[in-house]
């Protein structure tokens, strides 16, 4: 992935690499934190620890063949936001021709609204094109209401619907995917 700088905020969105892993994993459970809080039960919060998400991200950072792409967003603070990508896990969805999948975008409150999730979106649109892919998705949760309208500026429009039940309580998530990833990786739609 290239390095894309953000601006006018001091932001620069670039591959993540093993020596990340410490700050992503800080990074992705204080996000979970700040998105889900009120959307999901307390003990699926919980459930993201440094120690769970370390091990994670270890494992993804240090595997270069799994084709996942992992772009971070730094800046003077450190790292203020993340996504990651690959090939689509949904064989529905693959079977739409999102043969791509956006698979976490998680930005800081404080770093939001300054382009910062905009630029990492690019980024995983190049990423993937890079990859051979022409269309993706991603899973928002269906109440996250910022999450969509952030999607849809992007271009997203809904593809699927689906309930995931787990231990601590069934998430309802909307499939948003983009038929084109040439339009994601320019950014915003206009008008």
């Amino acid at each position: 992935m290239e390095s894309i700088p953000v601006l006018p905020e001091p932001v620069t969105i670039r591959p993540a690499g093993l020596d990340d892993a410490p700050a992503l994993a800080a990074l992705h459970v204080a996000t979970w934190r700040e998105t889900y809080a009120g959307f999901l039960p307390d003990a699926m919060i919980a459930a993201h620890t440094v120690e769970t998400r370390m091990a994670i991200w270890t494992r993804i950072l240090g595997d270069r063949a799994s084709g996942t792409g992992v772009a971070v967003a730094a800046g003077p603070v450190g790292l203020v936001g993340f996504g990651s990508c690959g090939a689509q896990r949904s064989a529905e969805l693959a079977a739409d021709r999102f043969d791509g999948e956006v698979r976490a975008i998680y930005v800081r409150r404080a770093a939001r609204r300054r382009g910062t999730g905009t630029a990492l979106m690019a980024a995983l649109a190049a990423h993937l094109l890079e990859s051979g892919h022409r269309a993706a998705s991603l899973w928002v949760l269906r109440d996250n209401a910022m999450a969509r309208r952030f999607h849809e500026r992007l271009g997203g429009v809904v593809v699927g619907e689906r309930a995931e039940h787990r231990e601590q309580g069934t998430l309802v998530e909307v499939a948003y995917g983009w038929c084109d990833l040439a339009v994601l990786r320019r950014g915003p739609m206009s008008g």
